[in-house]
Order: C-alpha cells, then sequence, then structure tokens
C-alpha cells in the first residue's frame, strides 16, 4: 500500500481493492476540490491533526445536514488506512470464506459516523487511534451478530426476538399485516413447547398439536380463524425479515457485475458514494457563493452610499439612466473631463473594496482573477442599477 503524503491525498483518497487486494488509491475529484479550497483559505495549516479535529467539529457541528455529510467524507478517507490495518488482523481468525477482506473494510468504514459520536476531538488523543479499535470491534461484533443468527433455525430465531426487533424488521408492511404477524408471532411464543429459552438455537418445527394450540390462541386473540399453514407463512416471513433487516444480502465487491464482460460490484460503490458526494459538495458550494453574492452586494453597497451625494447622483445618471458622459456633463452644467474624472474615481474606489474583500476570503487570489475584477464590477454595476 503506497503511502498518502500531503493533506489533500489524506482527505480525498479511498483505497481500491481488486481480487481483495489493494490495487490503489481511488481520488475523488469533488473532496479533492473541498480540501483544495479549505487550505487555499487557511494555507499555514499543514499538518494532517487539525483537518482532522476541525472535520470532526465540524461533523458535530452540522448535526443533521448536508455538510455533516461532507465532514464524514473526509475523515473516511483519512481513516481508509486505519480501517484497513484493523481489519486486516481480524480477517485470518474469522472461520467463514463467504466475506473477503474488502467485504469486512465496507461494514467498518461503515461504522465511521458511529465512531465520531463517541470519540470527543478535544478529550481524545487521536482519532485514529480510537478509530483503530473501534473498527476491530465493529467487525467482531458484527461477525458475532452474524454467526448467532446463522446458527438459528426460523424457530430459535422466533423465540430470541424481542418484540421491538420484529417491529423494526416488519417496517414496509402495510400496518394490518404488520399487526396480523405480531399476534402470530405472539401466540407462538405462547404456544411453543419447550419453554422458550435464551440458547435455543435449533428448535424443532410446531408439532401438529402445536399449531392448533397457535390457531386456537389467535382466534382468541383476534376472533379470526386462520390455518396452521397460514400461521407457518406468517411466521416464516417473519424469520426471513429479521435476517434480511439485520444483515442485507453482502455480494463480494470484487464479484463482476451482472451482465457485463469486464468491471466489478465496487466500481458501482464507487460511483454511488462518488455521486452523494458530489452532490453534497455542490450544494454546499452553491451556498457559499450564495453567501459570497450578499456579502459583495453589502460591500458595495456600502462603499457607494459612502459616496459624495454628488457621485452618487453621477453613477445613478451613468448606469440607471444610461445617460452618456457628455449628456450628464450638459445636464449637471460640468465640463465633461469632470465627469470623466468622478466616474473614473468612483470605479477605482469601488474595485479597491473589491479586490480587498476577495482577498480576504482568499489570501492567495489568482493576479489573473484579480485582472479580470474590472468586468465583474462593471456588470454588478450595470445590474445593480437596472
Amino acid at each position: 500500500m503506497r503511502v498518502r503524503q500531503s493533506i489533500p491525498e489524506l482527505f480525498s483518497t479511498f483505497l481500491r481493492f481488486e481480487s481483495d487486494q489493494i490495487t490503489s488509491w481511488s481520488t475523488d475529484s469533488r473532496l479533492h476540490r473541498s480540501i483544495q479550497k479549505h487550505l487555499a483559505q487557511m494555507p499555514e495549516e499543514t499538518v494532517d491533526r487539525f483537518w482532522v479535529m476541525y472535520w470532526h467539529r465540524c461533523w458535530r457541528k452540522e448535526e443533521a445536514s448536508p455538510r455533516q455529510q461532507i465532514s464524514a467524507g473526509h475523515i473516511s478517507a483519512y481513516l481508509q488506512e486505519a480501517c484497513y490495518w484493523s481489519v486486516q488482523k481480524i480477517q485470518p481468525k474469522t472461520s467463514s470464506q463467504q466475506f473477503q477482506l474488502a467485504d469486512l473494510f465496507q461494514v467498518a468504514i461503515a461504522a465511521v459516523p458511529k465512531i465520531l459520536k463517541a470519540c470527543d476531538p478535544d478529550e481524545r488523543a487521536s482519532l485514529k487511534t480510537y478509530a483503530s479499535s473501534a473498527f476491530g470491534n465493529v467487525v467482531r461484533d458484527w461477525l458475532r451478530q452474524r454467526r448467532e443468527i446463522d446458527l438459528c433455525n426460523h424457530w430459535g430465531l422466533l423465540l430470541k426476538l424481542s418484540r421491538k426487533r420484529l417491529i423494526e424488521a416488519l417496517q414496509g408492511l402495510d400496518a394490518s399485516t404488520i399487526e396480523q404477524y405480531l399476534v402470530a408471532w405472539k401466540c407462538f411464543e405462547l404456544c411453543y413447547l419447550p419453554a422458550k429459552t435464551l440458547g435455543m438455537r435449533q428448535s424443532a418445527a410446531p408439532s401438529a398439536e402445536v399449531w392448533n394450540a397457535i390457531v386456537t390462541q389467535y382466534k382468541k386473540e383476534t376472533g379470526e380463524a386462520v390455518s396452521p399453514a397460514t400461521l407457518e407463512r406468517w411466521l416464516t416471513d417473519c424469520a426471513n425479515r429479521v435476517r434480511s433487516q439485520s444483515f442485507p444480502t453482502v455480494s463480494s465487491l470484487n464479484m463482476p457485475r451482472p451482465g457485463q464482460d469486464d468491471g466489478e460490484l465496487q466500481d458501482e460503490v464507487i460511483d454511488s458514494r462518488d455521486s452523494l458526494l458530489t452532490e453534497l459538495i455542490e450544494q454546499e458550494e452553491q451556498r457559499e457563493r450564495q453567501d459570497q453574492r450578499s456579502q459583495l452586494n453589502q460591500v458595495l453597497e456600502t462603499a457607494i452610499a459612502e459616496f459624495d451625494v454628488s457621485v452618487q447622483q453621477l453613477l445613478q445618471l451613468y448606469y440607471q439612466q444610461q445617460l452618456t458622459q457628455q449628456q450628464i456633463a450638459k445636464q449637471l452644467e460640468v465640463q465633461q473631463y469632470t465627469v470623466s474624472r468622478k466616474l473614473s474615481k468612483a470605479r477605482e474606489a469601488l474595485l479597491l473594496k473589491l479586490v480587498r474583500w476577495s482577498q480576504a476570503i482568499n489570501p492567495a487570489t489568482d493576479p489573473e482573477v484579480i485582472k479580470s475584477m474590472g468586468l465583474v464590477l462593471e456588470e454588478w454595476l450595470q445590474k445593480h442599477y437596472s
């Protein structure tokens, strides 16, 4: 694995796997633009620890907003190595060959928001150290839960369920179906023999006698008569939905894409992530552009308000009424060169305000950009007085 060196790399690149091996770092162009923009605003900050704490605090401040997800994206990029090494230590100890290292990596890296919530940036010495331990715990817990559910047959799983967990798994069904399933499960618990125990993984299917008892109990609870076959179908669906809700089907990220001669599933995962981050960063940039336009308007409007009344009148005649300098001179009964000189000085004063404002936002403003600000000012004046 090539070691990343620069700040932009650390906060905008992601590991790429092929055949369960790391092949390269994949740069997210939008995240790269985001970190470059912030570096331009704070060029003196060249230590990764500063940016880790910066994005962590941003994540905490921007709760439930698109910007929070952008901050999490930067942290996810930063923690790629920590996540990889944590997962690599665990994988050889797992007996299951169902998941490759890349798959377990995805399970771990998805826990970044939980890690950020649990880790206080002001108290922890290192987010990376904390995350390295947390990633390992996340994968171990995930495998343990997966193994526990895999070891249970349908009846054992239904006996181990809580009502809350079953309700969560049934979300998406209509209310009447959910109610039928919950009552059926309750009747199953009441009538199944032997009594429910936490250690019961492989439980035998209900006997005919037990099914009849469940049917009777269901009718007692609801007043409706249903067949044992219907109840069995409902309970089986409950168990299947719990499995799916707890552990959605995971295909190896290195599997070929269905119906494609080349490419892998992870290509789609990366594209999806890039699409989401692209959308979020574009939203952030749009808001920042709107904020900057508002600031620009305020700066120039304040500067115009500070002009002498005669200069303000001159600008109105020239830009609002669109009179020529000759017409203005005639109307004000002054020499044309006086009009020209005052207009030039007013533009120069406004341009100076514009340049200073731009450099305050971005000290590294390109000289070519500064040269073009005269056109920007002219467009603004035309629009302002229209």
